[in-house]
């Protein structure tokens, strides 16, 4: 999930050590509680209890009386008082582009509240901060199907940073809200730092981003071509450890473009020598790196899944070398 050249740890975000981190003081009277920003921007703070868990959390909560800051007016309509609202201060803004009755919007927001429900489950964005306006800009989401947040840019960990690579975008029109208008649009966000867009994604897919890099080509011997030229994004769940590889298949052979997900491991409930009553199985029966650094890394899959079955191998080749090292490490260290 998240992923790169540990030479430039205020890039990429390898290792975890190098987020950042929210900073919060909390009093014995919940009603004087105070927050303060770390020193380092894009750090998150919760504006409402109690809280939910990100996968970017800090250990302390302020209250709601003092840091909340989004105008009732400017809440979503299907707001409750038993929502979770945190707060990502960014580092400097992100751009929200839009067409609207033919016309391209780009708005400039500095903070984004990520607000879900009493469950967990998210269900808008309200973007906030923007010079002379005085309502949030909302984007509510379907809770039985949230996007996933399309990376429009292959990322290697040679290349810097564009306003390209830190463009991310919807496959399908989101529903959006200014002021009192609501409509569908797709939309797109172009974040100016990377940590900001790393963890934007994150709160969206709910698990930490612990690997991502440009990939030329993934195919696998059952189905055949699956992508080409696109992000490979691996995500892990905190409270259960699961891994998931997630990836945009976009090949001109299939009729739909979808997102395709491929657990490197599953939960295997039954009580064991230890007592646990749950462990993480593999679903990766072996890793083949290749001879070079040009040949594809070959994973064979263990038929755990439909899917999996289906597929049998999968290759996967790499824009980068390096990139390509660090995944089979990653494996490596991860698939026991």
């Amino acid at each position: 999930m998240i992923p790169y050249s540990h030479e430039h740890l205020q890039d990429r975000p390898f290792p975890a050590s190098a987020r950042r981190e929210s900073t919060a003081t909390v009093s014995s009277t919940p009603s004087t509680a105070t927050s303060s920003r770390s020193s380092v921007s894009g750090s998150l703070c919760f504006v409402s209890e109690p809280p939910f868990s990100p996968s970017l959390s800090p250990s302390l909560f302020p209250s709601p009386s003092t840091s909340a800051s989004v105008s009732l007016a400017s809440r979503p309509r299907e707001g409750s008082l038993n929502d979770e609202v945190a707060r990502l201060p960014l580092n400097p803004a992100v751009t929200v582009s839009f067409v609207r009755s033919s016309r391209l919007f780009k708005l400039r927001y500095t903070f984004i509240n990520i607000r879900k429900d009493f469950a967990g489950a998210l269900k808008c964005l309200e973007l906030g901060g923007a010079v002379g306006q005085q309502t949030a800009f909302l984007h509510s989401f379907n809770t039985t199907r949230l996007p996933v947040p399309h990376l429009e840019h292959p990322i290697t960990s040679s290349e810097p940073y564009t306003p390209s690579s830190l463009r991310i975008s919807f496959l399908d029109e989101q529903t959006v809200q200014t002021g009192a208008t609501v409509f569908a649009t797709q939309l797109s966000y172009t974040f100016e730092s990377w940590l900001d867009c790393l963890q934007f994604q994150e709160l969206i897919l709910a698990s930490r981003i612990v690997f991502i890099a440009g990939i030329a080509e993934a195919k696998s011997k059952g189905r055949g071509e699956e992508c080409i030229s696109q992000n490979l994004r691996i995500l892990r769940q905190d409270h259960t450890g699961k891994l998931v590889m997630l990836f945009f298949a976009n090949s001109q052979r299939k009729e739909r473009k979808r997102y395709v997900s491929i657990p490197l491991n599953h939960i295997h409930y039954g009580l064991r020598a230890d007592y646990s009553r749950w462990h993480l199985v593999s679903c990766i029966e072996s890793v083949m790196p290749g001879k070079n650094s040009r040949r594809p890394v070959v994973l064979q899959l263990q038929p755990n899944f439909d899917h999996l079955a289906q597929m049998r191998t999968l290759q996967i080749s790499f824009l980068d070398s390096d990139d390509k090292k660090a995944f089979c490490e990653f494996l490596a260290a991860n698939n026991r």
